[in-house]
């Protein structure tokens, strides 16, 4: 867990990655409303101008990586084998789920935190997912020829995300529970990942299976 590996005087954060590390340290401990800018700026011992050329605004460092994910997550889709839809999409969330966790190996579970416990996010995150799941859904709509707003599409979208994110959970409350890094590494199972989505993609692909022959 990164809060448990803070470290008192730090050397300058020199990267994105490590000054967005810093700041989800501190979005942790204080809350989105109360870390501001400035609180980021002195603990990363970096100028204005270095945040903003690495993030924009506060909320650029809270979605920026989320954003990337549902690229990494669109991309896996449009690049996916031409096996059956579900299994398809199975496949898409794993490997832009390894993706997302190689981009940001340090930051990648306090991030999912941050967005899934901070009241103050809470109708932000809602709409965020809502793209995530929408992603799914247009790809099954695509594949099967429905309308992405019809109700199986729709479902998929929604079942498939709902799955993701008890996953996350589950890895954010294994990890939160170890104290150093090396254990931390372990809570992340992107086998554990296929083997939870599998019921819900297979159940849907039965469903697609049956309305095609129908």
């Amino acid at each position: 867990m990164t809060t448990s590996r803070a470290r008192r005087g730090r050397p300058p954060a020199s990267t994105r990655e490590a000054l967005e590390e810093v700041a989800f340290e501190l979005l942790l401990r204080d809350g989105y409303e109360a870390t501001t800018l400035q609180a980021i700026m002195t603990a990363g011992g970096v100028g204005r101008s270095t945040l903003f050329r690495y993030f924009g605004s506060k909320a650029g460092i809270v979605w920026g990586e989320f954003d990337r994910a549902v690229e990494r997550l669109r991309s896996a889709l449009d690049d996916a084998d031409d096996v059956p839809v579900m299994a398809a999409v199975r496949a898409a969330v794993v490997r832009s789920t390894h993706l997302s966790r190689a981009a940001a190996p340090d930051t990648w579970l306090d991030r999912f935190r941050v967005l899934d416990q901070d009241a103050a996010l809470v109708a932000e995150a809602a709409a965020h997912w809502r793209v995530w799941a929408e992603t799914v859904s247009r790809y099954a709509a695509e594949r099967t020829g429905l309308d992405a707003d019809a109700p199986t599409p729709a479902a998929i979208g929604g079942a498939v995300q709902a799955a993701y994110v008890a996953v996350l959970r589950r890895w954010a409350e294994a990890d939160g529970a170890e104290t150093d890094g090396a254990a931390a590494e372990d809570a992340v199972d992107i086998d554990e990942l296929d083997a939870a989505l599998r019921p819900i993609t297979d159940a849907f692909q039965a469903v697609l299976d049956g309305a095609a022959r129908g």
